[in-house]
């Protein structure tokens, strides 16, 4: 019976993409993000403004507020992955982007990517929102993870860790309609 605060070296880990890398911050990236902010048509700031389209130096404010927030973000790349963590008590906020645009639903890279960056040991979920909080704007997909390693959440398997290479069948088993 394994303890819910083992090492992680107890586990068999066996990388599916590459380990990823801290990206540096500095003045050129955060001139990078204002760029991108400032190439947005005005319509696109309503959101932020009660669905009013801000001014000029309405939206040049916002800007720089999102690029001052974003400082104490970190960013990672591998192979297949951008991947933003942001510490935001209780919780880590970690936003995760394919770099060639495409759905990331795989959720053992999702478990590798929380495990390698936050800890194997710290629990994560992910929101599906009430409708009027959905933000859509791409394929990103965002866990929240708790940092305490000894945390569980009060939901999810109570059991030990069972893991297969292949997923399990059920030869003759019928799903009710």
């Amino acid at each position: 019976m394994t303890s819910p605060l083992e090492p992680a070296a107890h586990y068999s880990f066996r990388p599916s993409m590459d380990s990823f890398v801290k990206l540096p911050r500095d003045a050129h990236s955060a001139m990078a993000q204002r760029n991108v902010l400032m190439a947005q048509p005005a319509s696109y700031f309503s959101q932020f403004f009660n669905g009013r389209i801000p001014s000029l130096p309405e939206q040049l404010a916002w800007i720089e507020q999102k690029v001052l927030q974003s400082i104490s973000w970190d960013f990672y790349r591998n192979d297949t992955y951008f991947v933003m963590v942001e510490r935001a008590d209780p919780f880590i906020h970690i936003c995760i982007r394919r770099h060639d645009g495409d759905e990331c639903k795989n959720w053992k890279h999702h478990q590798q990517i929380k495990s390698e960056l936050i800890g194997p040991e710290c629990e994560a979920v992910e929101l599906f929102p009430a409708e009027s909080r959905l933000i859509d704007t791409t394929n990103e997909y965002h866990l929240w993870v708790n940092p305490n390693p000894g945390y569980r959440f009060p939901f999810g398997f109570s059991w030990n860790r069972f893991v297969t290479d292949k997923p399990l069948t059920l030869e003759g088993a019928h799903h009710a309609a």
